[in-house]
């Protein structure tokens, strides 16, 4: 008998996401209705190994890697969610919601549906009663199967779990900026290097750059042109040292560019800005949000075509990433204040990657149910159980292609 689930694995950045056959629980299942039983909970021994695995990772100080692991986690609960309550919406029975795959560390049969927990936290799945006319449905589902239900209602219960990824994408970034603000480069120093010239000429963080050679900046943005166009030059700079207030504190020296050792031809003082946030309302965050959303869309779909076109390699250092790779760059991205905007991409990859026209992925599903409906009557079980088992080995082997080269940059490799 064949057993077919929404399920997803970690997405990755630019190609694909592997996916895997999960292994149902083994829970007993509540009845609804009046009289029906409480709620039922398990803990399982596998619980001790979760939380185990979460207490080392904060004794160690690893919290990021925490971070990164539960921020894939949301998003693939965001994907599943939409599964099920568009499933529940029309009417279908959901045998199991998990987050995570099984073996599972926690479990609670809440009516019909079995809600938990797995410890590998590579995936998870909405299982749907009757993915398959053949398979068999629990007592009393009725004609609450996927199958019977019509071919536009399917496609919308599958269509549900990418649509709530981009939503989430979205989301993330409106709340994003709402909460950050939109950052600006200040004239107002964060950090002065080591050795540059404007270290030799003895400014310091904090001091406020006013202009050079009788002008005066207003953005950072002129400052730094002004450096770039005037390489090996001698220029008289007026600066607000740290802490003063009036401009009868403003002080000039004469200091002389160098080329820029990361931009050749370009002048370098040898400064970073400072940064100023401008956090905006609720209606200014929107709009900014869904620009940067556009921004995360176009970036994304850029990606692709550079791995298409060759531009970029798929193995190289910036081609495509696994789970692995994901989750070495989530850990990057928290320390550095940027993983909402990473997460924006995950989350759009996750949908978009998704849509693929390819079993076991959404989008297989909702072109066979497309060629039932031209064709007037389902595609054959045994056809189908063979591409789900054709896309699943080619899943695998890319899973573990992308791993491979995970580790390989990991390493250095």
């Amino acid at each position: 008998m064949t057993e077919l689930e929404q399920h997803d694995e970690a997405p990755t950045t630019s190609v694909e996401e592997a996916r895997t056959q999960p292994v149902d629980g083994d829970g007993p299942e509540s009845g609804t209705g009046a009289g029906a039983p409480s709620p039922k909970r398990s803990l399982s021994p596998w619980s001790l190994l979760l939380g185990g695995a979460i207490l080392v990772t904060l004794l160690l100080g690893q919290w990021v890697w925490l971070i990164a692991i539960l921020g894939l986690a949301l998003l693939i609960t965001v994907h599943e969610f939409g599964h099920f309550t568009a499933a529940k919406s029309f009417g279908m029975r959901v045998e199991k919601f998990y987050v995570g795959f099984p073996p599972a560390a926690l479990r609670r049969t809440w009516g019909e549906t079995e809600y938990g927990i797995g410890i590998i936290p590579l995936g998870g799945f909405c299982k749907i009663s009757g993915m398959l006319p053949e398979e068999e449905v629990p007592e009393g589902t009725g004609d609450r199967v996927y199958y019977k239900k019509a071919v536009w209602k399917r496609n919308v219960t599958i269509a549900a779990g990418p649509f709530m990824n981009f939503l989430a994408a979205a989301v993330i970034m409106i709340l994003f900026v709402g909460i950050q603000g939109v950052p600006t480069a200040s004239l107002t120093l964060d950090e002065v290097v080591k050795g540059a010239p404007a270290a030799k000429a003895g400014l310091v963080a904090g001091d406020t750059l006013v202009g050079a050679d009788g002008r005066r900046w207003t953005t950072w943005d002129q400052a730094s042109a002004y450096f770039r166009a005037n390489m090996g030059k001698t220029i008289s700079l007026t600066y607000l040292p740290a802490g003063a207030s009036a401009a009868a504190a403003e002080k000039t020296v004469e200091l002389t560019l160098v080329e820029n050792p990361q931009s050749p031809g370009n002048g370098y003082l040898g400064v970073a800005a400072g940064v100023v946030r401008d956090r905006p309302g609720p209606v200014r965050a929107v709009g900014l949000g869904l620009a940067g959303f556009k921004d995360v869309v176009v970036g994304t779909f850029t990606g692709f075509w550079w791995l298409i076109s060759g531009r970029i390699s798929a193995t190289g250092p910036d081609g495509a990433v696994g789970p692995v790779g994901i989750i070495n760059v989530s850990k990057q991205a928290v320390q550095q204040s940027w993983y909402p905007i990473l997460l924006a991409f995950l989350s759009f990859n996750l949908g978009l990657i998704n849509l693929l026209p390819i079993l076991p992925f959404d989008g297989g599903h909702i072109a066979l149910n497309v060629v039932e409906r031209v064709r007037g009557k389902r595609v054959n079980a045994k056809v189908l159980e063979r591409l789900i088992a054709f896309g699943t080995v080619l899943l695998v082997m890319l899973f573990i292609v992308l791993t491979f080269n995970d580790v390989k940059r990991l390493f250095g490799g």
